[in-house]
Formats: C-alpha cells, structure tokens, sequence
C-alpha cells in the first residue's frame, strides 16, 4: 500500500478539504515572466493538463498559458503575465486546484488526506485509535495512530503485513501491528531497560 501526496505537509494555509495545494512560486525564470514552481505534488506533469491554477488562500484564478516540466521544477506561463516585474509580484504564492481536479490513482494507492481521520482497527474489530498524521520518506510511509485510549501517538509502518485493508468509503484501516506496540505494558518495560542518569 502506498500513500500519494498532493500536498506539502508544511502547507502553512488554513486546512481547506475543497482545495489541493500543487506548487509554490519561488521565484521568476527569464524575462518573458515564467514562474519557477516547486511541486508539491507527486504528479509534476499535471500542470501541462491544468488550464487554470488557483492562487493563494483566496484561490484567485489565473488561467495558464503555458507550463514546462523540468527535473526539480516547473516553469509555469500566467496569462497576462509577460514580463519579471510583473511576474516577481507572485513570489511566495501558494497554487491549488480543486479537489475535484485530484489525479487518480491505481488500486492500493491513496492520497494523504484520504487516509488522515480514518479509524484504525484490528481484524477483529477491536479500536486502535485514529491516523492522525502519516510520515513520507525514502522507504515506506508511516502511519501515527492516535490510541483510542490513551491519546498517545503510536507509528505503524504501512507495510502489508500489518496493513490489511483500507476502506476510504467505510472511513477504516485494518491494521494487525506486532505484539506490544500497542501495549503500555510492553512500553513500560522497554523503558525500563533505558540508562537512568
């Protein structure tokens, strides 16, 4: 199982469900008024099929008039913008697009925002608690379950082994973690294990 994300996870806009944030200009490329962009997405191409981008919290709509995909950024073209003057004013601005406008993905992937608020559960249906945030790197992602009874944030790598199944629609992960990761006593004996000072 693998989680996509179109979005960065130090988005520093208020959490909007309607919206994805896609890119952040950065700067200004030439003297025509490309934007240089940095992807906040895993699908960088889509810019080449977006014919309007929304800008900033307000979502003001530009429409694109042209865009390139490069190795570690795009260079995006706004109508009415031709020059670097006119085009440094965009700086900083975050772009969006509607939710509505998400990239599909093939069976077993899942956008972050699907996967965050879901239920965490045993196969036997016991609660575990709730995804309260998922950790992306190099290897695989990590799920931080917020326990049921406790509140305190327990990872669950999301390999097959301990992820059963996933059912956005049903708003539940199935999970069957190692013994003792959701065990305080197991915890507790781990910590006493620890140098005391």
């Amino acid at each position: 199982m693998a989680t996509r994300s179109p979005r960065s996870w130090h988005d520093p806009s208020p959490p909007d469900p309607d919206w994805l944030l896609i890119g952040e200009v950065v700067g200004v490329f030439g003297v025509h008024g490309e934007l240089k962009v940095r992807p906040m997405t895993d699908f960088p191409e889509r810019f080449l099929k977006t014919p309007v981008l929304y800008l900033g919290v307000e979502h003001l709509p530009m429409s694109v008039a042209a865009a390139r995909v490069l190795p570690k950024q795009v260079l995006v073209t706004l109508a009415g913008v031709s020059d670097a003057s006119s085009a440094a004013k965009y700086r900083g601005t975050l772009l969006y697009v509607p939710l509505s406008q998400a990239v599909e993905l093939p069976p077993n992937q899942y956008y972050l925002h699907d996967v965050i608020g879901l239920r965490a559960e045993r196969p036997d249906g016991a609660l575990l608690g709730t995804i309260a945030d998922i950790y992306t790197g190099p290897g695989n992602d990590v799920f931080a379950v917020r326990e049921a009874t406790t509140g305190r944030e327990v990872l669950v790598p999301a390999v097959a082994d301990m992820i059963k199944r996933v059912d956005v629609a049903a708003g539940v992960i199935v999970m069957d973690p190692i013994a003792g990761l959701f065990d305080e006593r197991f915890e507790a004996a781990d910590d006493s294990q620890s140098p005391k000072e």
